[in-house]
């Protein structure tokens, strides 16, 4: 009886375990099969993202293409309505005539009818061209008969040897009389803190957003015309001291270089007596380069002015050796220098925001002679090599800084180098490598889009002074032009060129 009873009992509990051995196995495989679910649920979801982010990329490149062509097209229109405005007014040069009855070089009001007028060759004896600039201002002249030899003016404010004077007025308190001008005006003496300086007024003829164009404490024109009378005065008695006996009001052609990609309405405004400042340059560089004798007509030439504030680009044709007709033209203008921005920058890094800021606040025209010094250094000793080192004596140079700066650690450790801050070759391609590569990318985007063979390249304008800027645009652009050429003093091949231009029209 016992034995029956475990047998059943050993047979009940084999069925129950082979029951709940067959539910484990059924667990077991559903849960494989929902692990297997979710896998191919994940490889769905995968492939879908990879399809979205195809699509993605398919629609942004789509975007892209589409936003390049709409570059490409505006490109064109500004190209086509460049070269409408060309032949619209390829019959009417437009100088400055100073045959009227005033006694100064520019008035504040001229007749429409004077601008259109062409001079009288007779009476014509002498040619002056002006270069007009943001940051600097000089002119060249030339006695009609002769040699025609032009010259530059090298006397600015009874001092000989600079070529240019700051574009820059000191008015007294009421801004209504101009105290200084030029390079007098920001000297490294002056430490008075509420010096009254106007600058960068020209800026407000350009086509700049408003934003980005300098806050003025009196009406641009104002300004402008304040500097034109003052450099008059100096034309003037330069014109004097070397012919006495000219009428300057009857005898002298003035013309009037004007940033090319300028506005219209703002050569108007500047007595619509402006000669295209790139025109101005590349007749001085065909007139005078050797290398550019050799160029034909119908050859194609690049103009590169790389100044204080601007790098502007024209590509040209040339039809005879003195006009070439515009292909396409690039500019880029800027409301700070392009040296004296990345060396500021340098400065912010050694010395702090605060230290710059005060500086800047308290004593501008300290601070730009300071500027003033190292951009003229750099451009004619840097030449790229690894032993470079430019001192800045703080002490000399500036001694009012050495007040400004407040943080412990730099002044301690501007006191161990005694005020001096060393910049070495490093730190020269920090502030002049940024500049190249804009130049570089500005010629590189012309020559594509233009799709010509470029013969030759001439470098203009006061950065073009630089032997570094020289030897890097020849190294980049050796195998694509065949000609890359300098001027003689580059910083003055605009106000010659203006002078060959005026040449042309009385000659």
């Amino acid at each position: 009886m016992l034995e029956e009873n475990t047998d059943k009992i050993i047979d009940e509990l084999g069925i129950g375990f082979n029951k709940l051995n067959n539910k484990l196995t059924n667990l077991l495989e559903e849960n494989q099969r929902l692990k297997q679910l979710i896998v191919n649920l994940e490889k769905e979801k995968n492939e879908e993202i990879k399809l979205l982010n195809k699509k993605y990329d398919d629609l942004k490149n789509s975007l892209i293409e589409k936003d390049n062509q709409i570059a490409k097209y505006k490109v064109e229109i500004q190209n086509v309505r460049f070269q409408k405005n060309n032949i619209e007014k390829a019959n009417s040069p437009i100088i400055i005539n100073n045959n009227n009855n005033n006694n100064q070089l520019f008035k504040e009001e001229y007749s429409r009818s004077t601008f259109n007028k062409k001079p009288e060759k007779s009476k014509i004896r002498v040619v002056v061209g002006l270069d007009f600039g943001t940051k600097y201002s000089l002119f060249s002249y030339c006695h009609v008969g002769g040699n025609q030899c032009i010259r530059t003016n090298d006397i600015w404010h009874e001092k000989v040897g600079q070529l240019r004077t700051n574009t820059v007025l000191q008015y007294d308190e009421t801004y209504k009389n101009v105290k200084l001008w030029g390079t007098p005006a920001l000297a490294k003496t002056r430490n008075i803190k509420n010096d009254k300086f106007v600058e960068l007024f020209i800026l407000h003829l350009s086509d700049l957003p408003d934003n980005l164009k300098p806050i003025l404490p009196i009406k641009y024109k104002k300004a402008i015309t304040d500097y034109l009378r003052e450099i008059g005065k100096v034309i003037q008695k330069t014109v004097k001291t070397n012919w006495p006996n000219i009428n300057f009001f009857e005898n002298v052609l003035l013309v009037l270089t004007v940033p090319a990609v300028y506005p219209e309405n703002s050569k108007e405004i500047m007595r619509e007596c402006a000669y295209k400042a790139v025109e101005a340059a590349a007749a001085h560089c065909i007139e005078n380069i050797p290398k550019a004798q050799t160029l034909k007509s119908g050859n194609i030439f690049m103009m590169v002015n790389c100044d204080d504030d601007t790098i502007d680009l024209s590509l040209q044709k040339l039809n005879d050796r003195r006009l070439s007709e515009i292909i396409i033209r690039t500019s880029g203008i800027r409301k700070n220098a392009l040296i004296e921005a990345e060396f500021i920058k340098y400065l912010r890094k050694k010395l702090g925001d605060d230290t710059m800021d005060s500086l800047r606040d308290n004593n501008y025209g300290q601070m730009q002679f300071m500027i003033q010094q190292f951009c003229n250094s750099v451009k004619i000793h840097f030449k790229g090599d690894s032993s470079f080192s430019y001192e800045l004596d703080i002490q000399d140079t500036i001694p009012i800084l050495t007040k400004y700066v407040i943080n412990k650690s730099i002044r301690k450790k501007l006191e161990k180098n005694e005020w001096i801050i060393r910049i070495d070759y490093k730190g020269m391609i920090l502030m002049l490598e940024p500049i190249i590569q804009k130049v570089f990318n500005l010629i590189n985007d012309q020559l594509y889009k233009s799709q010509v063979i470029c013969t030759a390249m001439f470098l203009v304008g006061s950065l073009s002074e630089s032997i570094y800027l020289q030897n890097r645009v020849r190294e980049e652009f050796q195998n694509q032009v065949k000609i890359i050429s300098v001027p003689i003093q580059p910083t003055a091949a605009m106000a010659r060129g203006a002078v060959t231009y005026g040449l042309s029209m009385v000659t």
